[in-house]
């Protein structure tokens, strides 16, 4: 495994190259991951992987062309002929007038986001956390799957303009789905930089729970209902309206939800969203893939339309300041926010839930897509746990629904926020609490 004082060396040695190879100024990307996966179904363990791999990506910028290209190679001969090639790259590339150039040097100081006990969460370790994931289904007579990785990565980016900047981190997923009687299902997860955060038990029990309870779901009309939304359902919603509305090249194309409303209300006063890898319990980088320092951005500051991320491209272009959320180049997307939050609110779960007289509770979502990014049209099922409120008390199990939602709409209906929050999904994930939502739309079910 490259650490970062490696990856460092890499990244301006193939600055090195791509300069002599007659790239006028040039950027290395090196990303180093150490992957290992424990994998279970059928209530046994099926595979246990773990692999190692290296790659630099080298952009070669000759006037306003630019190439990249990219390689597993590390050696000198390996690097020196992916950086000739992006500079033949970028000498038959078009001219990008706009392109002001690379960013300016940048080399502050960036903490590893290491766990010791991550890096020695090895095959025993991760067996063990399985078949405590296995057990409560087990003992139920349900059948368990999922699985359970730890992943170590290295990143080191340098330019031609002195950036020279690496950053280490872990991060430990751990999933489980629990498949009972009578078409009951549960799902349970974990994410997060620390092992000792994940207690592979209770998420066992959980997700075994909410299949026995799950069991003989009744069918429910399509139509408009009050919901409270567990975490990994927000967090879909969260994502969504932040990849598709929140970076400065959607709203300057006029495909955000932000085109034109920046400083407007958009959702209720109880949503703010923001984009911070700079939180202590955040596990992304906190620079961007540039090598530019990450800040903290209001996406939806109390409901009203706050800022879009920007990279050092569409900070140029809009005069605005470069937030560093540039993604690896080439890159089509323009600057995306990576490290996603819902601010909490001061509610408890149990007290969201006991509010509502007559409405759903949705564990998660599944196969969300979108459908019009300008008003974050969201559509996709229920899955793994969708159950009646009745009076307060989470009742009878439903069959999972279909939905077609515009995500701000529903979100400016919230009447609740939970002061808990899960950190949700891969990479840098999404921080979010549970949600209760005065109308949210079904439009069938899903068999």
């Amino acid at each position: 495994m490259i650490d970062s004082t490696r990856g460092r060396a890499l990244a301006t040695e193939a600055v090195a190259f791509a300069l002599a190879a007659g790239a006028e100024q040039a950027e290395a990307l090196v990303s180093a991951t150490d992957h290992a996966l424990t994998r279970f179904a059928g209530n046994r363990i099926h595979q246990n992987v773990q692999s190692e791999d290296a790659e630099v990506s080298v952009r070669a910028v000759i006037g306003t062309r630019i190439g990249v290209a990219a390689t597993n190679r590390v050696d000198p001969q390996g690097l020196e002929a992916c950086c000739i090639a992006a500079a033949e790259a970028a000498r038959l590339a078009p001219e990008d007038p706009a392109f002001p150039g690379l960013p300016a040097g940048c080399n502050g100081e960036h903490a590893d986001r290491v766990s010791a006990s991550t890096l020695a969460f090895d095959a025993d370790q991760r067996a063990r956390a399985a078949g405590a994931m296995i057990a409560a289904s087990a003992e139920a007579g349900a059948i368990a799957a999922g699985g359970v990785s730890r992943d170590h990565s290295v990143t080191a980016i340098a330019n031609s303009l002195g950036t020279d900047v690496a950053m280490a981190r872990t991060t430990v997923r751990a999933t489980v789905l629990s498949t009972g009687a009578e078409g009951g299902t549960g799902w349970a997860s974990f994410s997060g930089r620390e092992v000792a955060g994940l207690d592979a038990a209770a998420l066992g029990a959980i997700a075994a729970d909410t299949a026995r309870r799950s069991a003989g779901p009744i069918e429910l009309d399509a139509g408009t209902y009050t919901v409270v939304l567990a975490p990994e359902a927000v967090a879909e919603i969260a994502q969504f309206v932040a990849w598709y509305g929140c970076s400065i090249k959607a709203v300057e194309e006029g495909r955000s939800f932000m085109s034109g409303r920046l400083g407007q209300r958009v959702t209720s006063p109880m949503i703010t969203l923001v984009d911070d890898a700079l939180r202590a319990s955040a596990c992304g980088l906190t620079f961007d893939y540039e090598g530019q320092p990450k800040t903290r951005v209001t996406l939806i500051d109390a409901g009203v339309a706050g800022s879009p991320v920007t990279d050092s491209y569409w900070a140029a272009r809009t005069g605005r300041p470069n937030t560093g959320h540039a993604l690896p180049a080439p890159n089509s997307q323009g600057p995306l926010p990576l490290d996603v939050a819902l601010e909490p609110g001061d509610a408890e779960a149990s007290g969201l839930i006991a509010s509502v007289k007559r409405g759903i509770y949705v564990t998660r979502f599944h196969y969300v897509n979108i459908e019009d990014p300008t008003r974050v049209t969201l559509t996709g099922m229920t899955r793994n746990g969708t159950f009646l409120i009745e009076n307060g008390e989470v009742t009878r199990p439903v069959k999972d629904l279909r939905f077609t939602q515009p995500a701000l709409e529903a979100l400016d209906t919230t009447l609740g926020v939970s002061a808990f929050r899960q950190l949700v999904g891969e990479d840098g994930g999404a921080l979010v609490p549970f949600l209760l939502l005065e109308r949210f739309t079904f439009t069938g079910r899903t068999s």
